[in-house]
């Protein structure tokens, strides 16, 4: 893998940012980084290959099993798929943080 772009940013309820590394493999595949000021140790990643979204557990990839987020036709779209992604599952963090009353990044750091 070689040859970063990024998607835009989005600002999070919390005021955060975050936003989409796209590492373009050799093959027409793609590597989808999650930058989040959240969790400063990097976040999550989804692998693009012809129209199929993984969700990378390691050196493991898992295809995504929710339809909203498993096919993508183009590599913008996938980085797209991709952003919406984490976007809703760091939204998910801040709002069990609030509910818990605890700071955010406790979740990124369990």
């Amino acid at each position: 893998m070689s040859a970063y772009t990024e998607t835009e940013t989005v600002t999070l309820s919390n005021g955060e940012i975050l936003y989409v590394c796209i590492e373009h493999g050799p093959k027409g595949d793609v590597l989808l980084h999650e930058q989040n000021t959240m969790n400063p140790h990097g976040g999550g990643r989804i692998y693009w290959r012809i129209s199929r979204l993984y969700l990378m557990n390691g050196d493991e990839a898992m295809p995504m099993l929710n339809p909203r987020f498993e096919r993508a036709e183009t590599v913008g779209e996938a980085a797209e798929l991709a952003l919406g992604f984490f976007a809703e599952c760091a939204e998910s963090c801040i709002q069990h943080a609030r509910a818990e009353g605890i700071p955010v990044e406790h979740c990124y750091t369990a």
